[in-house]
């Protein structure tokens, strides 16, 4: 598996890439949200209910459909992390990360030395199941994955000044619920401290040239993170999205039910 990554390649350009969250344990729901042509997926092994089997599964429906997936673990956790990375996922998102130790830990279990110390197995799809030109392999991969680390919580916000400082990192994605969470105001994205907070980490992390992710859950949230150079731009969830539209037309039924003038018949 030598493919590019489009992902990081846009980036490396400048460019922003848009994508969303996976919930719901599905490949036929990923393919679909690749078709749509977002940029990438994050499948999220925290909050959902993937198995590594069927994260595998999610990544070959988003790649077929021209889209990048980034699975998202929980915890630094080196085994977790292998076992991720060795089924061909492009990027990977670790959430929990509160200190540069923790930074570098994920980093030293993404790449190969000597960048990192992850262990080797060439018989992955990563390797494409070869052991042959194997030293171009290790330097592809540490080359071409997409590193990123949750920053969320207080005591993660506060040590982002030396987080960010970690070589071979690319993003630092900005968990809002948690950061409005950890400020007394959970959920409340609006909320004036949550912008500055916001503001001030945006800042931070691009004057350390790494790239700025986070979530938005309307267009006009999304324009302000546009605004604030955000470039790796996750729109909600994929189940959220799914009820939202149902609900829509769902509503759009009761309107026009509620407005016709046809007198209602029984079919004989």
């Amino acid at each position: 598996m030598n493919n590019r990554n489009k992902l990081k390649d846009k980036l490396k350009k400048g460019e922003s890439v848009f994508g969303s969250w996976s919930m719901l344990a599905s490949s036929s729901v990923m393919n679909v949200m690749g078709e749509a042509g977002l940029d990438f997926i994050i499948i999220d092994m925290e909050h959902g209910p993937m198995s590594f089997e069927t994260a595998e599964n999610q990544l070959y429906a988003a790649e077929a459909a021209g889209c990048t997936p980034i699975i998202r673990l929980g915890e630094v956790n080196e085994l977790a992390i292998l076992r991720t990375l060795e089924i061909g996922v492009q990027g990977i998102l670790v959430s929990h990360v509160s200190n540069p130790a923790q930074a570098k830990q994920v980093v030293d279990a993404v790449k190969y030395y000597p960048e990192g110390k992850r262990g080797l197995s060439p018989f992955t799809r990563r390797h494409a199941y070869s052991e042959k030109n194997l030293h171009n392999k290790l330097q592809f991969a540490n080359d071409q994955l997409f590193v990123g680390v949750l920053v969320e919580g207080e005591e993660g916000i506060s040590n982002l000044s030396n987080i960010v400082k970690t070589p071979g990192l690319d993003m630092i994605y900005l968990g809002l619920y948690d950061i409005s969470l950890s400020l007394g105001i959970p959920g409340e994205l609006e909320h004036p401290q949550v912008l500055n907070r916001l503001k001030e980490c945006v800042t931070l992390i691009k004057e350390n040239n790494l790239i700025v992710g986070s979530v938005a859950r309307d267009r006009q949230y999304l324009n302000l993170l546009f605004n604030l150079g955000v470039k790796f731009l996750a729109y909600r969830v994929d189940c959220a999205v799914l009820r939202e539209g149902y609900e829509l037309v769902k509503a759009w039924h009761e309107e026009l039910k509620s407005e016709c003038k046809t007198e209602n018949y029984v079919l004989e």
